[in-house]
C-alpha cells in the first residue's frame, strides 16, 4: 500500500525513545479519563471509530510496522482524534517498560499475528508467560478482549485466558462494528470477504 501524500504523525504519533518510563497517562493526555490500549492497530480503523464515538476515553495504540504506524497516526490526526496517542514499538517491550501497574481499563488485541508455523509458536503474544503482564497492567475490573481468525491460535488462546485467574465474560462488541462484525477492522472485513470464521474471548480482572 502506498500513500500519495505526506504522512504527518504529530501530535498523535509519539517517539517511543522520548517517553518517560513508566508513562503518566494523566500528564500524557492532559486529563484523568480511562485509558484503553490496542495492540497491533494496522490502518487504525478501530481507533478512529472508537475515538470519535467515545471522546471521554483516552486510547493508546501500539503498532510495530512503521508504515502502518505512520499511516494510522496521520489518519487519526486528520479525523481530529486527539484523544488517541500511538507509538511504534514491540508489544512485549512496551507493556513491560512503559505501561504502569493497574492503569488500563481495556486491553484490545484483534487479529494478532498467529505465527502459524509450529517452530514460531513461541513468538505468539498470547501464551502463559503473558498472563502476569495482563494482571499487572489491567486496572481492577479491567477487561481484555481478543479476536482472531486463526483456529489453531485460538486453541492456544482460550485455555490460556480461562486458566489465567481472570473471569471470562461475554465478548463486548464495539459500537463501531457493523452488523455481524466482531470489531470492524480492515483485517476483519477482508477476512469476512474470504469466508473465514472468527473466534472471540473476553475476560475481566477481579
Amino acid at each position: 500500500m502506498q500513500a500519495n501524500r505526506e504522512l504527518i504523525v504529530e501530535p498523535v504519533g509519539l517517539d517511543v525513545d522520548k517517553l518517560v518510563r513508566p508513562i503518566n497517562w494523566t500528564e500524557l493526555f492532559g486529563n484523568s479519563n480511562p485509558v484503553e490500549l490496542e495492540i497491533g492497530f494496522g490502518k487504525g480503523t478501530f481507533l478512529v471509530e472508537q475515538a470519535k464515538l467515545r471522546p471521554e476515553i483516552n486510547f493508546f495504540g501500539l503498532e510495530y510496522a512503521r508504515f502502518y504506524w505512520r499511516y494510522a497516526s496521520d489518519r487519526l490526526r486528520r479525523n481530529g482524534c486527539l484523544n488517541v496517542r500511538t507509538v511504534r514499538a514491540e508489544a512485549g517491550y512496551f507493556l513491560g517498560e512503559f505501561v504502569p501497574d493497574a492503569s488500563l481499563s481495556v486491553l484490545h488485541i484483534y487479529f494478532p499475528d498467529p505465527w502459524p508455523k509450529k517452530r514460531h509458536h513461541k513468538r505468539r503474544l498470547i501464551q502463559e508467560k503473558f498472563v502476569p503482564v495482563i494482571h499487572r497492567i489491567l486496572a481492577p475490573a479491567g477487561r481484555i478482549q481478543i479476536v482472531t481468525d486463526h483456529a489453531g491460535y485460538f486453541e492456544q488462546i482460550e485455555p490460556v485466558i480461562r486458566n489465567s485467574g481472570l473471569k471470562v465474560v461475554d465478548y463486548n462488541r464495539p459500537g463501531s462494528a457493523a452488523d455481524g462484525e466482531y470489531v470492524g477492522t480492515n483485517f476483519e472485513r477482508k477476512y469476512r470477504h474470504e469466508g473465514r470464521p472468527f473466534y472471540a474471548i473476553a475476560a475481566t480482572k477481579g
